[in-house]
C-alpha cells in the first residue's frame, strides 16, 4: 500500500479540486447552466467510460472471489436495514427519517475514493472500485427510489425500478466492461482517447461538487447532521471493517470496502431529495458536513487496516 504522505496529499488534492469548484460559483466565472450540464456529461458518459476501461487488459486475480462478493452484498444488505430502521425509531416525522436514511447509506464512492484507491493499489484498485460500483449502484438505487416512491405515495413495480436501475450509464458502463474483460476484445487506437476520457471524470466531478456544495449550515438541524454524519463516516465502514476480518478478507479487499462504506455522503442525496420535493437543503447538509469530515475520518479508519 502507498505511503501515508502519498496518501495525505492525495486527500488534500481532492478538497483543494471542490475549493476551486466552489471559487467559480463564488466569482460567478461559470453559470449553472454549464456546470449542470457537465454534471450530466460526468455520470452519463465520463465515469461510465472509466468504470468499463477499468476492465480493459487488466487481470483479477484472487481478489474479486465470491467469498468477497458474498461479503458485499451481507454488508450492503445489513447496512440498508441498520439506516432504514435507525432512521426510523429517531425521527417521527417520515420525511425525514427517509432524509437520513439516504445520507447515511449512499455515499460518494466514485467522486472521492476512486483517485484514492488509484494512489493505493494503482489500476487493480479502480478495478475493484468499478465491480463494487455496479453492486453499490443497484442495492442504493432501489432503496433510495423504494423509500422515495412510498413516500410520495408512487405506485411503481419492482420490475419496473430494477429496469430502472439497470438502465443507469454506470451499470451499462459496468456491463461493457465485464464483456470486454471476459472477450478479451481489441479496442486498438480507441483505449488511448477512452482511458483519457475515463482519467479527467475524477477531476471534474470534484469541481461540479464543490461548486454545488452549500457551506452554510443550519444549525437547528445540527442534531441530524451530527446523527447522519457519524453513522456514515464511522459506524458503517466499522461494521465493515470487523465483519470483513470474520470473513478473512485480505489487505485490499478491506481497504476497498472500507472506503466504500465510508465515503462521504453523495451529492445523489440531494439531487433525489429536490426529485421528490423533499427537504433538499438538509440533505445537502449532510453532503457538505461528512465531506469536510471525511478528511479526518479517512485517515483514523485506515490506520484500522
Amino acid at each position: 500500500m502507498a505511503n501515508y504522505t502519498q496518501l495525505y496529499l492525495t486527500i488534500i488534492n481532492l478538497f483543494c479540486l471542490i475549493f476551486v469548484g466552489f471559487l467559480l460559483r463564488k466569482f460567478k466565472i461559470v453559470d449553472e447552466n454549464t456546470m449542470t450540464g457537465l454534471n450530466k456529461l460526468i455520470f452519463n458518459v465520463l465515469f461510465p467510460v472509466k468504470i468499463m476501461m477499468s476492465f480493459y487488459n487488466v487481470e483479477f486475480g484472487n481478489d474479486l472471489s465470491l467469498k468477497y462478493f458474498v461479503y458485499l452484498n451481507v454488508m450492503f444488505l445489513f447496512h440498508i436495514f441498520l439506516t432504514f430502521y435507525f432512521s426510523k425509531i429517531t425521527n417521527e416525522d417520515k420525511s425525514v427519517a427517509v432524509l437520513e436514511a439516504n445520507g447515511m447509506s449512499r455515499g460518494n464512492f466514485i467522486i472521492m475514493s476512486f483517485p484514492i484507491l488509484s494512489v493505493l493499489f494503482g489500476d487493480k484498485g479502480i478495478v475493484m472500485a468499478g465491480a463494487i460500483t455496479g453492486i453499490s449502484q443497484f442495492f442504493y438505487n432501489f432503496y433510495t427510489v423504494s423509500m422515495y416512491e412510498s413516500l410520495v405515495g408512487e405506485n411503481n413495480s419492482n420490475k419496473t425500478l430494477l429496469i430502472n436501475v439497470f438502465k443507469t450509464p454506470l451499470m451499462i458502463g459496468l456491463f461493457v466492461g465485464i464483456f470486454l474483460y471476459v472477450t478479451k476484445i481489441n479496442i486498438f487506437f480507441l483505449e488511448t482517447s477512452l482511458k483519457s476520457l475515463g482519467d479527467i471524470a475524477g477531476t471534474l466531478a470534484l469541481v461540479t461538487m464543490g461548486y454545488g456544495l452549500n457551506f452554510r449550515i443550519d444549525f437547528k438541524e445540527i442534531k441530524s447532521i451530527l446523527k447522519v454524519s457519524v453513522v456514515k463516516l464511522l459506524v458503517l465502514p466499522l461494521t465493515g471493517l470487523f465483519i470483513g476480518k470474520i470473513f478473512g478478507l485480505s489487505e485490499i479487499q478491506k481497504v476497498v470496502a472500507l472506503i466504500l462504506f465510508g465515503a462521504p455522503t453523495a451529492v445523489n442525496t440531494y439531487v433525489f431529495a429536490k426529485r421528490y420535493r423533499q427537504d433538499d437543503s438538509l440533505a445537502g447538509y449532510y453532503v457538505v458536513s461528512t465531506t469536510i469530515l471525511y478528511l479526518f475520518t479517512l485517515l483514523l479508519l485506515i490506520k484500522l487496516i
